[in-house]
């Protein structure tokens, strides 16, 4: 035989096999002329020989001792050995040593070898089909268990306690309550419902099935002196997953008054209650109790009390429990670090897990990734990279979950190429730490890669979930990948997933369609979502806006409040488009929907209702006051109130606005700041200020950002510099649209109309598409040249050659054009043929060239016309006055000047700069009163 070789002290897998198989088989199974093999016919079926019988009861014992260690410590290969033994020596046709073998095998999870066991017994008895049922379940093949139940019953059997119990648990896990009844029923029948042990699994298999109502009857059916802890701890479980608040606190008290005792497990049922609840006063009352029996030391009642306080966001009261338990276990420290990570605050909880490695404690991975998770809100990764060696020190397998957690760390330091390290070194890759990889690779802008990853790991054959699509889906999105995303959207319809995903998918779906500018697709996707959230609205607020649908978006969010509470994100879209359209009335009421909220006291919503005020030039000091009410100033905020002082014209305030700035030290001045400031010393003309910005600009190195370059070029024109203009502009290496465009509003504004012209046909050159700024400048460039032809010719092309939208300020500048060339006839019928639902702009601009050519009666029409659409305007009064006077048209100009007396129009006063001392300047208000009003 082979045997003796391999049970051989020489042989390497001796040290292997247990002492009591060794010496199991050397006594029964050798071939020494001391103790002959035992075989079926000589021993075990002889009728004639009750010695030898009588030895079958020891050999059996033993038998089923060892597989039962065998069992216990999965030794596959010995088991197998033993088998062989048992065939060879025709121990195996013998129906105890069958059934002993199934449940080996069923034990160790080789189910299929198990079975062929069971389909070799002649004629299987209960323990036989109980042994393989309980193999099918116990790896988790649940139907199949079930199924061979019903063979068992079938075979006019009757199941046994072990038998029910182990179907019940096949009910339980697969959440059958019809099949769980029918069990019940036969339970019943059979009457095994009168033990306790059947009872508590009858009961678990209803809670475990979501069935409280049956849960409850079966535990009221058990005698009052019977109901064990157990039976308690398992009932209270059922209502607290049921979410049954009333019923779980009555039954917490209906325990108390018992004769039953509460352990650990019953308060470790209750804390999660409160937990759930979020109920601080109840967390307390249960901790109290725990402290009053004396287990809140217990690991178990205090890991839970832990991640309670955890959730009610009472880190001190967390840190106290943890501090006082007798064994700071793994778990424990899990929950409380996932505490300080939620409030970001990494170095303390760093510092905390520092103190649980000096105690001597030993961390597992779960505990490295919870840790990982703190280093990520760093400000540097030294923290994080210190972890990972310490993980790579104590020998931890990369597992998904760990892996990661460090993808993430990584990624969110913008570490790519370490984040990919760690993924290839995880060894088991599933679609954990595939959406990690992907995550980081989009938060880092290299889409592609996350898209290529994608495919790699498809064909790899790792499931696709829910969150992979919807990472895809954002790639998609930001590289305008409109096409493939809607293969995506197919891969959707054609495989849905389950319904708690839908919504993701969905608000991920809407995204990209919005990203790709497909608004009537993402509509259309809206329209059809059976369930929105925030994310939802603000997306489809967002896009409406940005696509100039302001009206919409604002309909939009009038349905919101209806559904849904809009968050701060939604409020800051919603003033936005108030913004744009000039809706003031609606834009005040967000506001004060803000203020009720809560929402005032975030930067970025105080910006977005500065940035609303500030489209109205009368609402300038609401601006103001929204900055001044705002808890933290961030850059963007000043910046917001800086760009409202200038736009405004409110040039002087700006400047000083700008002292203040300078007198917060943790702010330094960014591109954006100084092109208002720029701006600001253009619209005061004040060239030695701008040039002290200009160095400022040099000094700092931003001459290079194009936006602060055209605020610069268009300084220097303002100042009557177009020399200094022209010079500055040259230097600038790199131009887009809006610096040509500012040189050329630099042009116009000097009245060198060709010089304009030829720089735009330059822009053109250089391969730039001009827009309707770029048409303004050139029409206003060629209206002070008096280059009539020049300005018809470009207007035209706006439409038939450059498809560009032509608003009111381009019909301004014909009309101005026209008038000034003395084409007054042809300016009044461009005028009627615009269309614009208000046309004061272009009847004040054609006023004023009434004015210059001294047309008393057109100008005395067209002002009839002006009184209806803007009653009180001084500038109309003035214009009209000034007609009147060139004309020697004195009784009218008295007229004039008491109707404006009676009508309380008062004209602003006008103002202008002097220069004082050195390069500081001081506002001079003077009050002008000439004939002409200034």
């Amino acid at each position: 035989m082979v045997l003796p070789n391999f049970f051989s002290t020489n042989s390497p897998q001796t040290k292997h096999v247990p002492t009591s198989f060794s010496l199991f088989i050397r006594t029964h199974f050798s071939n020494s002329p001391n103790k002959p093999m035992l075989t079926r016919t000589q021993q075990f079926h002889s009728k004639a020989s009750p010695e030898l019988q009588n030895n079958r009861g020891f050999c059996f014992q033993d038998c089923v001792s060892l597989l039962q260690h065998l069992r216990d410590h999965k030794d596959v290969n010995c088991g197998r050995t033993l088998h062989s033994l048992f065939v060879k020596s025709s121990l195996d046709k013998d129906v105890f040593v069958q059934n002993n073998m199934v449940r080996f095998y069923g034990d160790i999870g080789e189910v299929q070898n198990a079975h062929k066991l069971f389909d070799e017994i002649p004629q299987p008895s209960l323990v036989s089909w109980t042994s393989l049922v309980s193999c099918y379940v116990h790896v988790g093949k649940h139907e199949t268990g079930l199924s061979l139940f019903r063979g068992l019953c079938q075979s006019g059997m009757r199941p046994n306690e072990f038998g029910f119990s182990v179907a019940l648990k096949a009910c339980r896990v697969m959440g059958d309550p019809v099949m769980g009844k029918l069990i019940h029923g036969l339970i019943l029948k059979s009457g095994f419902d009168s033990h306790s042990f059947c009872s508590a699994l009858i009961l678990h298999m209803y809670a475990d099935c979501g069935d409280i109502v049956n849960s409850r009857k079966v535990f009221d059916g058990v005698c009052f002196g019977e109901r064990c802890v157990a039976l308690w701890n398992t009932l209270l479980n059922a209502y607290v997953e049921m979410s049954d608040v009333k019923g779980s606190l009555k039954l917490f008290h209906e325990m108390g008054h018992s004769s039953v005792l509460r352990n650990h497990f019953t308060y470790t049922i209750v804390v999660k209650l409160c937990a759930d609840m979020l109920d601080v006063e109840l967390g307390r009352s249960v901790h109290g109790q725990t402290v009053k029996i004396g287990i809140e030391n217990d690991v178990v009642v205090g890991g839970v009390l832990i991640d309670c306080y955890v959730k009610l966001q009472l880190l001190d009261d967390a840190c106290k429990v943890f501090q006082i338990l007798d064994e700071k276990d793994n778990v424990a420290i899990c929950a409380l670090l996932a505490g300080f990570n939620q409030i970001e605050k990494s170095k303390e909880g760093l510092a905390l897990y520092v103190d649980f490695l000096c105690e001597g404690n030993k961390p597992d991975p779960f505990t490295s990734a919870s840790v990982v998770s703190l280093c990520s809100n760093l400000e540097t990764e030294l923290s994080g990279t210190q972890i990972h060696c310490g993980v790579i020190k104590l020998g931890f397998k990369m597992d998904s979950y760990l892996g990661s957690a460090f993808i993430n760390m990584y990624g969110n330091f913008g570490m790519i190429s370490d984040a990919y390290k760690c993924f290839l070194d995880v060894s088991n890759k599933n679609e954990i730490c595939v959406n990690a990889m992907m995550n980081t690779f989009i938060s880092n802008s290299n889409d592609l890669k996350a898209l290529e990853l994608f495919c790699e790991m498809r064909e790899v054959g790792i499931a696709q979930s829910s969150y992979s699509i919807s990472y895809i889906l954002r790639a998609c999105g930001n590289l305008f990948m409109l096409k493939e995303g809607r293969s995506f959207h197919s891969y959707m319809v054609k495989n849905p997933f389950e319904d708690d995903c839908r919504l993701g998918l969905e608000n991920a779906l809407l995204e990209m369609y919005v990203k790709c500018r497909a608004i009537d697709d993402a509509k259309l996707i809206f329209k059809t979502m059976p369930i929105r959230n925030e994310f939802s609205w603000t997306t489809i607020i967002s896009a409406c806006g940005e696509s100039g649908h302001f009206l919409e978006a604002l309909g939009i969010f009038h349905n919101m409040l209806l559904y849904s509470k809009p968050s701060q994100f939604t409020l800051i879209s919603v003033i936005q488009a108030c913004a744009e359209i000039k809706a003031l009335d609606v834009g005040q009421q967000a506001q004060s929907y803000i203020i009720k909220v809560g929402f005032e006291y975030y930067p970025f919503v105080g910006s977005a209702l500065i940035n609303m005020y500030a489209v109205f030039k009368h609402e300038t000091l609401n601006a103001l006051k929204v900055f001044l009410s705002m808890k933290e100033q961030d850059l963007i905020s000043w910046s917001v109130m800086l760009t409202a002082w200038v736009q405004n014209g409110y040039h002087e305030e700006a400047l000083k606005h700008f002292a203040e700035f300078q007198t917060v030290p943790i702010f330094q001045v960014d591109e954006s700041i100084l092109s208002s400031c720029i701006s600001a010393a253009s619209g005061l003309a004040a060239l030695d200020i701008g040039k002290c910005f200009h160095s400022w600009v040099v000094k700092v190195g931003l001459e290079v950002d194009l936006h602060v370059a055209s605020s610069i070029t268009d300084m220097y024109s303002k100042c009557g510099n177009i020399k200094d203009a022209c010079k500055f502009f040259n230097t600038i290496m790199d131009h887009n649209l809006v610096t040509w465009t500012a040189m050329i509003y630099g042009y116009a504004y000097h009245g060198l109309g060709r010089e304009a012209i030829d720089l735009f046909n330059k822009a053109k050159e250089a391969g730039l598409e001009p827009d309707g700024v770029t048409f303004t400048g050139v029409l206003a460039a060629c209206s002070h040249a008096g280059l009539v032809e020049e300005g018809c010719k470009y207007f035209g092309y706006m439409r038939s050659k450059y498809n560009s939208e032509v608003t009111i300020n381009h019909y301004a500048c014909m009309v101005d054009l026209l008038g000034r060339a003395a084409k007054l006839e042809e300016a009044e019928a461009l005028i009627k043929e615009a269309p614009f639902q208000s046309k004061s702009l272009l009847w004040k601009t054609f006023l004023g060239a009434c004015s210059k050519h001294e047309n008393a009666e057109i100008g005395d029409r067209i002002s009839n016309i002006l009184a209806d659409i803007e009653l009180n305007e001084p500038s109309t009064y003035v214009l009209l006055s000034n007609i009147y006077a060139s004309a020697s048209m004195w009784k009218n100009c008295i007229q004039l000047r008491n109707k404006m007396v009676e009508g309380s129009v008062t004209k602003q006063p006008g103002s202008s700069w002097i220069q004082l001392i050195c390069d500081t300047y001081y506002l001079e208000r003077i009050f002008v009163r000439s004939k002409d009003h200034g």
